[in-house]
């Protein structure tokens, strides 16, 4: 992902930049690379304390020309990595998770005995407890009626002695030991991390818990004790305890693009984010910002459930259903609730009790009631600059953003590549070439496909540009479906595509015949762009080439399904003196497609389409290659609107 330049007042303007098309609201891309908020601070009221959040030095992926520290990249080997990953925190600055050989499974949560540290996932790294709850459990539980049970009162001794003063959790933990026989109860260590230092970044991994069970067990993350942390585009699943707690004085905490879900691996207890452990914490301290994140399927409660800190809501999407509190004011805390969106069928989305001060601007939207909660005490502020992107602009961004979406490793066959905004399609090889995409989460397909007249023989550089070499098998005089190259977009139901330019590169590599046609294919019909276009020929003096750029906005409509740019190459190759044809090639490059993503809810985003403009090579740990070096390398391509996509290649 290209690393904005921007301040963080100007990079959150940037979310909430709008402008009005058609009376949908269009929504520029934001960078999301930056820190911010409260891990950005020394003071919960002071605007000059600054604080330069680093982690281990980077936080991005590839690891940059300028980084000077020590990183190691880490994949699975099937068994528990609890070990691998706690030696490698102490050892090196940067930690990088690679998924590509499955998920990393842990046993028992990681401590960090070390601060000062990066922990980041490539290739959809999953971090994923070793213990779960089983349908033997969930059985068990079921016929002794524990759903039911008081979850403040009763308990009793379980059979190692100690002592639950809960009734369900009693019984719970006494049906767990009875059919694992487990007296030791290290099944309740069911985590991923223990945060307690200071200067930690973690970012684009996802934690999956053994299910929420009321054991008193471990959270996904525990922060006790942490100060000056950023953790950034991940998601939660299944938290035994809690998917991501805050408590015992931790300070100066950033949660951003996360989601936080449950799934039918859960069976109760669902509360997932807790601020603060109990009405004793010392005062002064959890100070936290909250911003893009989504609450989603399964969450019940705590979306926080917050004690003494000054908690910053921004931006937020919640489309927790059932849910029986989300945003929850406690005691001494002070709250600003600034643009969040509760979608429709939240209807418990807040609760407030004994909280110092509590402000809901008026940048908040409740589909449920279409009233926003009284606000209490004084107008509670933030100690940094940034400015809410209206509420409209909530469930579109959040929803295409969070949880570990950072391009960042190859992303896998089936899973999302590129970046929000951007699509890449691969034209070299024969085959056709199905690239998955991130664009909002609304688009089902993209592809490339050649006519039969057609092989893509290769790819040559002209006048500094990386061109496709298409050769002709006959030649055709006139534009048909077998000289056609054709890039297709297909949407998800609800959603819309309606293209605004075309613009890419031509060149003829040893004749002077060929001649291009262009055209649209929407829901509207087929329309014609260019027609009978000859491109210069590659060994033209000082010309290499022809660059096409094309209004096509008049001739598409915002289409449900399939879209197609179509460019017919004919007339390609010649004819020997002995009536024998001699093969010719014709070339693409750079080939863009703008236009604009219109999604269910109406939100419009500006899409840029196209193929690679440049290509780098990287290590494993990310340094930069001058060229690919024998075994594994990591290819960087980069688009033309300056997003990336990386893969792993085998030299």
């Amino acid at each position: 992902m290209k690393k904005g330049l921007f301040t963080l007042a100007i990079m959150a303007a940037t979310l909430s930049a709008t402008a009005q098309t058609n009376g949908t609201a269009k929504r520029a891309i934001q960078d999301q690379d930056k820190p911010f908020g409260f891990c950005t601070v020394s003071s919960r009221t002071d605007a000059s304390s600054t604080y330069n959040i680093t982690g281990g030095g980077c936080y991005t992926y590839p690891l940059p020309d300028s980084f000077m520290g020590s990183s190691i990249v880490l994949t699975s080997n099937g068994q528990d990595m609890k070990a691998a990953i706690q030696n490698a925190i102490k050892q090196y600055d940067v930690i990088i998770l690679d998924g590509s050989d499955g998920d990393f499974i842990v046993s028992e949560n990681i401590g960090f005995e070390r601060g000062n540290k990066t922990i980041l996932g490539i290739n959809n790294a999953r971090l994923c407890t070793k213990w779960y709850i089983t349908d033997e459990i969930r059985a068990a539980l079921d016929a002794a009626g524990v759903p039911g049970m008081s979850t403040s009162g009763g308990g009793g001794t379980l059979p190692n002695g100690t002592k639950v003063t809960e009734e369900a959790e009693y019984n719970t933990r006494r049906i767990i030991i009875e059919l694992t026989g487990d007296n030791s109860e290290s099944y309740r260590k069911s985590g991923i991390f223990t945060l307690n230092k200071e200067n930690v970044i973690i970012r684009n991994l996802t934690f999956v818990g053994p299910g929420s069970i009321d054991v008193g067990g471990y959270d996904l993350i525990s922060a006790t004790g942490a100060k000056h942390c950023w953790v950034d585009h991940c998601e939660f699943i299944d938290g035994m305890d809690g998917n991501f707690d805050i408590t015992n004085a931790s300070d100066f905490m950033t949660v951003s693009w996360c989601i936080f879900r449950y799934t039918s691996r859960s069976y109760m207890h669902q509360n997932t984010n807790l601020v603060g452990s109990s009405d004793s914490e010392s005062t002064g301290h959890l100070n936290t910002t909250y911003a893009y994140n989504w609450w989603g399927t399964g969450c019940k409660q705590r979306m926080p459930m917050a004690r003494v800190g000054k908690i910053h809501m921004l931006n937020n999407y919640f489309s927790c259903t059932g849910s029986s509190n989300c945003i929850n004011p406690r005691k001494n805390s002070e709250f600003l609730i600034d643009g969040n969106y509760f979608a429709s069928g939240v209807k418990k989305y807040y609760g407030e009790s004994d909280a110092t001060a509590v402000t809901w601007t008026t940048n908040n939207y409740i589909a449920e009631s279409g009233s926003l909660p009284s606000s209490k005490g004084s107008t509670v502020t933030v100690p940094y600059d940034i400015t809410a992107a209206p509420y409209s602009d909530v469930p579109s961004a959040v929803q295409s953003n969070a949880g570990a979406t950072l391009p960042y490793g190859d992303g896998g066959s089936s899973e999302p590549v590129g970046t929000t905004g951007s699509i890449l399609w691969s034209m070299s090889s024969d085959t056709n070439a199905e690239v998955a995409t991130t664009i909002s989460g609304n688009i089902a397909s993209t592809s490339v496909e050649k006519g039969s007249n057609l092989t893509l023989r290769t790819q040559g550089t002209y006048g500094n540009i990386r061109f496709s070499l298409y050769q002709a098998q006959s030649i055709q005089t006139a534009p048909d479906a077998t000289n056609a190259v054709i890039f297709s977009l297909t949407t998800k139901s609800g959603s819309q595509f309606k293209g605004t330019s075309v613009e890419f590169y031509a060149c003829k590599v040893g004749t002077n015949n060929g001649t291009i046609d262009i055209s649209w294919k929407d829901a509207g019909g087929t329309k014609s762009i260019l027609e009978g276009v000859s491109p210069n020929r590659n060994n033209a003096e000082n010309n290499y080439y022809s660059y096409y750029s094309q209004d096509i906005s008049s001739k598409t409509m915002a289409t449900d399904g399939t879209s197609q740019l179509i460019i017919n190459l004919y007339n390609v190759g010649a004819t020997s003196s002995a009536g024998e044809l001699q093969k010719k090639d014709i070339g693409l490059a750079q080939v863009i497609i703008k236009g604009s993503i219109v999604d269910p809810s109406g939100i419009e985003t500006p899409v840029t389409i196209g193929i690679p403009v440049s290509t780098e090579y990287y290590d494993l740990n990310g340094r930069r290659l001058s060229e690919p070096q024998h075994g594994i390398n990591i290819r960087v391509e980069r688009m033309a609107d300056g997003k990336t996509i990386t893969k792993k290649v085998i030299k």
